[in-house]
């Protein structure tokens, strides 16, 4: 019994000393870590609205982290596409001079042919479309992960002002500007995930901007 005992109190010890440790990795990397996760939030936020110089988060519970996601659910269902596979996980406004330049949505499409895909979407505060920054992504290579390696696909919403996207399988879209979005040749599938994503992310920038909120540093989006 005395040797149960002491071999109880040993691994006792091994896991207090363990979780310990654990405990203090955790403190001293939480931190370096946090900052390293938004610095590439912000730097995805440049590359789809490089016109603004910083980016605020806007106020409220309803665009917190935890709660923007339902925020958005009942608008996705209800629209007559039905965005129900598609999920909206951040939305922060770009500022320049004390005012608004545009909004910065990021969606995660659940409908890729090869699961999710995030990826975050800019678009002006006149409503023009002006990149995709494409977060993650678990595509066929050479397949659907031309979405993300090849930038002809993406390049086609730039420039736009429209609620919605098309997608076409016989080659009259490919302009910029046009609402008219060309399929990748063997991947309609991912195609139509990431368009129906960006229009998500398009009835959420709507959204916003008809709710007439203001920024965590007090900007009103107009």
């Amino acid at each position: 019994m005395n040797k149960i005992v002491k071999d109880a109190l040993i691994l006792f010890a091994i896991t207090l000393v363990a979780g310990i440790l654990l405990g203090g990795v955790y403190e001293i990397t939480k931190n370096p870590i946090a900052e390293q996760n938004e610095k590439a939030k912000q730097k995805a936020y440049k590359e789809v609205l490089t016109e603004a110089d910083t980016f605020e988060a806007i106020s409220g519970d309803a665009y917190s982290e935890s709660n923007i996601t339902a925020t958005f659910a009942d608008l996705l269902k209800s629209d007559s596409e039905n965005y129900e596979a598609d999920e909206i996980t951040d939305v922060v406004a770009g500022i320049k001079d004390g005012k608004v330049v545009g909004l910065v949505v990021t969606v995660v499409a659940g409908d890729g042919y090869g699961g999710d895909i995030k990826f975050s979407i800019g678009v002006s505060s006149e409503g023009k479309y002006m990149g995709t920054s494409i977060l993650s992504i678990g595509e066929t290579a050479g397949l659907g992960m031309r979405v993300k390696t090849d930038p002809s696909f993406l390049s086609q919403f730039k420039d736009a002002v429209t609620d919605k996207f098309i997608l076409v399988k016989d080659g009259s879209g490919a302009a910029a500007g046009d609402e008219k979005i060309d399929a990748i040749s063997g991947s309609t599938v991912t195609s139509k995930a990431v368009l129906r994503g960006i229009n998500a992310a398009l009835l959420a920038y709507k959204s916003v901007y008809e709710a007439n909120v203001i920024t965590v540093g007090g900007v009103t989006v107009e």
